[in-house]
């Protein structure tokens, strides 16, 4: 598509209505706009409004010329929006590039199809060593000493935490804390220099195990001591290594995945950063799913259940390489149905991300969080079709934006707050059976949502002793799974693989003598990664799709550090 200049955008409207609708009919590529990734800065949010209810006599005959009128409405905002951003975008380079796509482009009115699902991706880009100056951290590490981290585990503890200090640059804070039967602060909370290192290594070395294990005195002083930090910088995390379970304080594992998340958000200001939560629990003795559990109280935290000693380094390294790759936090994205297009029928019917929620009729917001380098977001979800009156069908195939989607974020190399950033789904609607073949990217995401909430459903039933029944629905989607996959042509495809093969491990443990709390929590690990897209895998020889470049080095590097400290 040609860039547009002043003079096209201040055409007549009868002009302007005739261009765009006569582009997207003849256009070689009915995707042009998803394809072409086109954003614009919207300024007014007249679009979103509230969306009005329809009734019976909105969808009657009588009213064709309003559901025109409604189709012509929706074509000429959205291609009006791109006319008048387009001449200001592409001077800046994007931290996170976004588009939207429908999983079928054109979907006809007797195709006996009512519900299509859409995805909005986001792509974080690679980090350039050259250029690259990463946004600094506020780390606070809370460490168990108590009885049971005797000699061994508590030493490999000390020297991750000398190889972080090493990670660690002028800019950042860190933050230790030890805990047993209370909570107490070894390292206070300061910006590390050379002097403040080799103050923090001493107090490492110097650590002793005593007493029992107080996780919610730990996590109740790592939140408060992350909270007051005045001028915070715009990376904050909090990491938890134990071994244990609670035995004292509270001890249920709902009180305290509800006081986590008391804990993190009361002193939380509404002009800072987040605060992300990374757990990590050595060998068979942690209550896995309470650590999983905490680690979701936060958006972007993550669980690593370390089986053995030789993974504790390479673990740590996995979730220090992340936070140190932060892009872009506080993402944020609005879905919705253009007013004039809902008109015609259309509205989001589902949601499947975790973090949702309606902020008005039929607009939905998903707080992702966090972003790192390369990672990638894909949030699908599903609209009922439009459905245009006849007269407006007689001349012409309307092609429809089902969907606006808007990112908002704060871009943490280039300092600035992004957005909105808009872009529009579109869907042709002829008035025959015509059908296009699903959008290959979208297809292996919609098979993604779906795994992850098979496996879920599994684990449920499990739990609530239908083992049979739970080893047949995993049965039965592997089969629907490994069609659809070859239908699309993307058997091979990695992420394809992945899911494959956790389906397949799934149902193995499933088939074991019980169900036990290692087989919660395996499940568990498997749903939370696929959802939220994000690597929390301890084992650097372990292939994992979500594992950036790099979390892979600081795994990696960690790993070398291990046997280089021996």
């Amino acid at each position: 598509r040609p860039k547009l200049n002043e003079d096209d955008v201040i055409l007549n409207q009868k002009e302007v209505k005739n261009t765009i609708q006569q582009e997207y009919i003849n256009s070689s590529s009915p995707m042009s706009l998803e394809q072409q990734q086109l954003t614009f800065d919207i300024t007014k949010d007249h679009h979103i409004s509230k969306r009005p209810k329809l009734n019976e006599d909105d969808l009657l005959e009588d009213d064709d010329d309003a559901q025109d009128n409604a189709v012509d409405a929706a074509v000429d905002f959205a291609l009006q929006m791109m006319a008048r951003d387009q001449r200001r975008v592409g001077s800046l380079e994007s931290t996170i590039t976004f588009s939207v796509a429908p999983h079928r482009d054109t979907i006809g009115l007797k195709s006996n199809q009512f519900v299509s699902q859409i995805c909005a991706s986001l792509q974080a880009g690679e980090l350039s060593h050259e250029a690259y100056t990463r946004a600094p951290i506020d780390i606070v590490v809370a460490l168990d000493v108590s009885g049971s981290m005797r000699v061994e585990k508590l030493d490999l503890c000390k020297n991750t935490l000398k190889l972080l200090l090493k990670e660690l640059h002028h800019d950042d804070r860190f933050c230790l804390i030890s805990f047993s039967d209370e909570a107490k602060i070894e390292v206070p909370m300061l910006k590390v220099n050379e002097d403040q290192k080799r103050v923090a290594l001493n107090i490492i070395e110097h650590l002793s195990v005593r007493g029992r294990t107080n996780i919610a005195s730990a996590i109740s002083l790592a939140a408060q001591i992350a909270n007051s930090v005045q001028q915070p910088n715009k990376v904050r995390s909090v990491f938890l290594l134990t071994d244990g379970q609670a035995n004292v304080g509270p001890t249920e594992a709902k009180d305290l995945v509800e006081l986590t998340g008391i804990f993190v958000e009361a002193g939380h200001k509404p002009t800072s950063p987040p605060i992300s939560l990374h757990t990590f629990g050595y060998g068979p003795e942690p209550d896995h799913k309470l650590l999983l559990d905490m680690a979701k109280t936060t958006a972007g935290g993550c669980f690593y259940p370390v089986k053995d000693n030789s993974q504790v380094f390479s673990a740590f390294g996995d979730a220090v390489g992340g936070i140190l790759s932060v892009v872009a936090h506080n993402v944020c994205l609005t879905i919705s149905v253009p007013v004039d297009a809902a008109r015609c029928g259309s509205e989001i019917i589902a949601v499947h991300h975790e973090n949702k929620r309606e902020i008005a009729d039929g607009v939905w917001q998903v707080y992702i969080g966090d972003v790192y380098a390369e990672e990638t977001r894909d949030i699908i979800f599903e609209v009922t079709l439009a459905s245009p009156s006849r007269s407006f069908l007689q001349d012409s195939t309307p092609a429809i934006p089902h969907a606006l989607a808007e990112l908002t974020y704060v871009d943490t190399i280039h300092h600035t707050r992004v957005g909105p950033v808009s872009s529009v789904a579109v869907i042709k609607r002829p008035n025959s059976q015509t059908l296009a073949w699903p959008n290959r990217d979208v297809a292996i995401q919609w098979l993604r949502v779906r795994t992850a909430n098979c496996i879920a459903q599994a684990e449920s039933l499990a739990k609530q002793g239908e083992l049979d029944k739970a080893k047949k629905e995993l049965e039965d989607w592997i089969e629907e799974f490994t069609r659809e996959s070859f239908e699309i042509g993307a058997a091979k495809e990695p992420l394809i693989e992945q899911l494959r093969m956790d389906l397949t491990e799934s149902l193995d443990l499933l088939k074991g003598d019980a169900y036990n709390a290692y087989v919660e929590n395996d499940l568990g690990v498997r749903v939370r990664t696929h959802m939220s897209q994000r690597c929390s895998e301890p084992f650097t020889g372990k292939r994992n799709v979500y594992r950036t470049g790099q979390k892979r080095f600081r795994a990696q590097a960690f790993h070398k550090g291990s046997a280089l400290s021996k």
